[in-house]
């Protein structure tokens, strides 16, 4: 028990730490207000942990049509929290208090209630671990209790907490890793860096790939700065790097292969602006968004005898490397994989600079006043010299006046140490920077996020509120869903811009936010069919563009519009209404699945307007392979003829010139639809460097984004559907556009109300997670049939218990060959590779406690006493 004594208290001391760290944001939850970003953090964090905590307290692990219009949860959410150690963990003990009662039914307010306690409990880890790793590299207990509190308690950690939680996590396997790469340094031991490897794969591959990058530096520093006299021979020490680490990945396939696979498997259309190599817009020592270096740390960077010290030395010069690589947008990309500069990896630098901080304290008595002087002077230097650089610096605000504030206190407290004996000077040094650490941790929450990123907006009623979770619209989708009674509908509903409203209003919608998604759903709204989505964003889909043959062919059967919202889909009924929302319902529905007696090609295809599209999936089947294909169904009832008026612009040899507020053209119809839409096509470009701008045809607004935007499509052929009109009016901003290749065709649905009229052959429809269950009758000999599920690698099938190949069809989605005659169909779902994965990682798990338990006993048989014979 006594033993056991030292290591509560320690947890106690950081668990008291990581609470006044958090201080603000626990005071904001006695307010009702929360530690959750109000974009990412409610559009995406808090619904994905609703999501996968009703699927896995359900035993569904790997599948979910309530996320988008179908995904592999496993894998394609394996980027949040699908594998995370910390969200699993969570979501045990909140299944325990579940089942147990003593909270209420989990949702999205509970998850926001919690985040705050997650990160308390999540930062506790985090010093928990970085004090052993100090500890272990013979920093004495107090220095690696202030090394540990100044790289946990740090700006950026409350940023990644708040707005993209899991980013946190890294906090905790960055140390786990280094300190694994120590072991094999120091004591040859590679376990700990196996299952270090291991353990950071399997819970997150992004940030995996970046704690390898950090971590591999950390080791290449090491090979040429030996911290013990005994280490780990270099060429003995890669060796085992690279044996330990293959096989921590091996054990780490199970989660990883499918992870990776959903990552190649997504699409995000190639970052185009210019990287720069070098950028100094943003103030390390004062105003930083993201980390706030101490200016402890800058103070030891200018005492030349602390580089005496290998550990000072290793820390100090990766401190330096990082400073450099911060203001580098290209090491930004590198550890983004290349794409958009990101500021994610910077953590880094915060567990160097405690590293040398902690060491230097370590040292610090054996320091003289003709060395701190000096140093102290230069410091003061280095801090003028980034105010007076800094035009935008004010210190008008408390999170500049505490970094100066802190520098002054620094270089007093370093200066009157040296007046007082040496056992009180590690004392009075780690107090201040304790408290400047929680001092600068609770501003940073109040200014930075609370403030600057309007996270003190993330309150209950916002949660509850009319921009999150209308009550009026919940009342509208509890009466379809008393109403439908049938396996699988969707309503066509989003609050605002927040794709992921289906989850957070329990219902299966039509959108889907999430940083990986399944490429050919991202195809077939961008290219295939050009479906607009009202607002131009990558790492998203949303509605149907309020067409009709997509809302059947998709199961769109009810929508939910503002009362004055006029883009409703044609053969959409009113049916229920509140006093700002009414509910439609499709007349023309079609079956989930559906035969398809009509081949068709994509290359076919290739060339005809979105349209057609539409009508070979509704007469047939489309699919990407070679087979036996039939004409072209009829072209639509005709273009439409049309000539041009210019309105407040100037238009010529496609390019439209604005010199109104708005302005654009309008499309003059030589003969009118009696009813139906209008399709209008068009390929769209702003030529201004940096402008988003509203596009308006007619009743429908759209919007486009800047060309610097980093979350812009370049995907500028669009298709807007319309109610038919005399005009077709095209409004914009003043400027200049390029506006060509315009067509427009009629929509009459005739051939879609010649499939609603068709007999629905299908029976026993069941849809259960990662299982989906249908008979169909085929008497009229159809090949294939068509079913309404994203395909994505992983599906099986089988039909009258023989497997059969899963076809890609329709661009995005699912069809299986028939038989003639009845057709019991079962489709089975598991994430891809994951049986081989599963294999490869017990395979790997076995080699490696084998490897282990060998070096254990011929390392034992070393330090037997060696028999002796006597006479």
């Amino acid at each position: 028990m006594r033993s056991f004594r030292p290591y509560l208290l320690l947890t106690v001391a950081f668990l008291a730490m990581a609470i006044i760290g958090h201080g603000v944001f626990l005071f904001q939850w006695t307010q009702n207000q929360f530690m959750a970003g109000p974009n990412d953090g409610l559009a995406q964090m808090m619904p994905f942990k609703q999501l996968l905590y009703d699927h896995y307290t359900q035993g569904e692990f790997f599948y979910s049509f309530d996320f988008g219009l179908g995904a592999g949860i496993f894998s394609e959410l394996s980027y949040y929290f699908s594998t995370s150690f910390v969200y699993i963990s969570t979501l045990v003990i909140v299944y325990l208090f579940d089942s147990l009662q003593l909270i209420g039914d989990p949702d999205v307010l509970f998850w926001a209630n919690a985040s705050v306690f997650i990160s308390v409990a999540r930062l506790t880890i985090v010093l928990i671990v970085t004090y052993t790793v100090f500890r272990y590299m013979r920093i004495t207990r107090l220095s690696a209790f202030v090394g540990a509190s100044i790289y946990g308690i740090s700006g950026m950690y409350f940023r990644h907490a708040a707005f993209w939680e899991f980013f946190a996590d890294a906090f905790i396997w960055l140390p786990l890793l280094i300190f694994g790469a120590e072991k094999i340094f120091r004591e040859q031991k590679p376990g700990w860096f196996m299952f270090a490897v291991a353990i950071a794969m399997i819970d997150n591959f992004y940030f995996a790939y970046i704690n390898f990058l950090l971590t591999g530096i950390y080791i290449v520093f090491r090979l040429f700065i030996p911290l013990e006299k005994t280490e780990t021979k270099w060429k003995q020490a890669i060796l085992w790097f690279l044996m330990a680490g293959s096989i921590g990945a091996g054990m780490s396939m199970v989660s990883f292969i499918p992870s990776v696979y959903a990552f190649l498997n997504n699409h995000r259309p190639a970052f185009q602006q210019d990287i720069l190599w070098f950028d100094e817009t943003e103030n390390i020592l004062f105003m930083s968004r993201y980390i706030l270096l101490p200016a402890m740390f800058m103070l030891f960077l200018f005492i030349p005898s602390l580089y005496k010290l290998h550990r000072f030395r290793l820390f100090a010069l990766l401190g330096l490397l990082a400073m450099v690589l911060y203001h580098s947008p290209m090491a930004g990309s590198i550890f983004n994989g290349f794409s958009a500069p990101q500021h994610r990896w910077e953590y880094f630098m915060s567990f160097v600079a405690a590293g040398a901080i902690a060491s230097g304290l370590d040292h610090f008595h054996k320091l003289r006043l003709k060395e701190v002087v000096p140093a102290a002077i230069l410091t003061a230097l280095l801090y003028g010299w980034f105010a007076w650089r800094d035009e935008a610096l004010e210190f008008t605000t408390l999170y500049p006046r505490l970094a100066l504030a802190g520098l002054v206190l620094t270089l007093a407290a370093a200066l009157a140490a040296m007046a007082i004996r040496q056992r009180w000077q590690k004392p009075l040094l780690s107090v201040l920077l304790l408290a400047l650490v929680l001092a600068t941790a609770n501003v940073y929450q109040s200014e930075k996020l609370l403030d600057n990123a309007d996270i003190a907006d993330v309150d209950e009623a916002l949660i509850t509120g009319e921009d999150y979770d209308n009550e009026e619209v919940r009342t509208l989708i509890d009466e379809i869903q008393e109403r439908e009674k049938s396996e699988m509908y969707r309503i066509d509903w989003m609050e605002g811009v927040r794709n992921n409203t289906p989850i957070v209003q329990d219902f299966q919608g039509l959108s889907a936010y999430s940083s990986i998604l399944n490429k050919n759903l991202l195809y077939f709204y961008l290219y295939d069919l050009e479906i607009d989505m009202q607002r131009e964003s990558v790492s998203r889909y949303a509605t149907l563009g309020n067409r009709s043959n997509l809302h059947s062919l998709l199961q769109g059967n009810y929508a939910i519009r503002e009362r004055e919202d006029p883009n409703v889909p044609f053969g959409f009924r009113k049916f229920a209404a509140t006093d700002n929302f009414i509910a439609y319902q499709n007349r023309y529905p079609l079956p989930f699945a559906r035969p398809a007696f009509q081949v068709y090609q994509e290359s076919q295809l290739a060339d005809e307007p979105p349209l057609l599209r539409e009508h070979a999936m509704l007469s047939g089947i489309v699919l990407d392979e070679t087979a036996e294909t039939e004409p072209l169904p009829d072209r639509f009832p005709g273009e439409a003829e049309y000539e041009i008026e210019e309105i407040g612009a100037n238009y010529e040899d496609g390019v439209l010139d604005i010199s109104e507020e708005t302005g654009g053209i309008d499309l003059l119809l030589d003969e009118v639809p009696e009813e139906g839409d209008l399709y209008i096509s068009f390929h769209l470009e702003n030529t201004a460097e940096d402008q988003g701008f509203p596009l308006e045809i007619n009743e429908y607004r759209t919007t486009r984004k800047s060309n610097q935007s980093i979350y812009k499509t370049f995907v500028d052929d669009l298709t807007i559907r319309v109610k038919a009109a005399e005009t077709v009016e095209i409004r914009m901003p003043e400027g200049t556009y390029e506006l060509t290749d315009i067509e427009i065709v009629k929509e009459p649905y005739t051939l879609l109300r010649e499939q609603n009229a068709l007999a629905d052959r299908t029976s026993n429809l069941k849809i259960d997670g990662s299982q989906v269950d249908v008979a169909y009758d085929n008497q009229d000999g159809a090949p294939y049939l068509n079913l309404s599920i994203p395909y994505e690698r992983g599906w099986q099938a089988t039909i009258n218990d023989e497997p059969v190949d899963v076809l890609k069809a329709n661009y995005a989605f699912l069809a299986v060959p028939l038989e003639d005659g009845m057709n019991k169909i079962e489709l089975r779902y598991r994430p891809p590779f994951f049986l081989p994965s599963l294999f490869t990682s017990l395979l790997a798990l076995a080699t490696g406690m084998f490897w282990l338990h060998r070096r254990k006993r011929n390392a034992a048989r070393k330090h037997e006493p060696k028999d002796t014979m006597t006479n």
